[in-house]
């Protein structure tokens, strides 16, 4: 069991800057209207497919989408 913790050791002092986890970044503005667009159904075409790109190359938006959807019902009453 000690040798498992000493491969964790070296591991972490040898990749220490990227175990330790990047922030996030926030959407922008022109981000956010996007995905309320997008999840209303009001974009088309090369809008629509530059959105997809956006959430294949950026998961954490996904999460961002589900609340843009859930207002959305919660307005329509479903």
């Amino acid at each position: 069991m000690r040798n498992t913790f000493k491969v964790l050791a070296g591991f972490l002092d040898r990749f220490e800057e990227e175990v330790e986890g990047r922030e996030l970044p926030e959407p922008t503005p022109e981000m956010e209207t996007k995905l309320r667009d997008f999840a209303r159904g009001k974009l088309r075409g090369p809008e629509q497919s530059e959105v997809l790109g956006l959430l294949k190359e950026n998961p954490q938006l996904i999460a961002r989408l589900a609340e843009e959807v859930k207002v959305l019902r919660n307005e329509t009453g479903n």
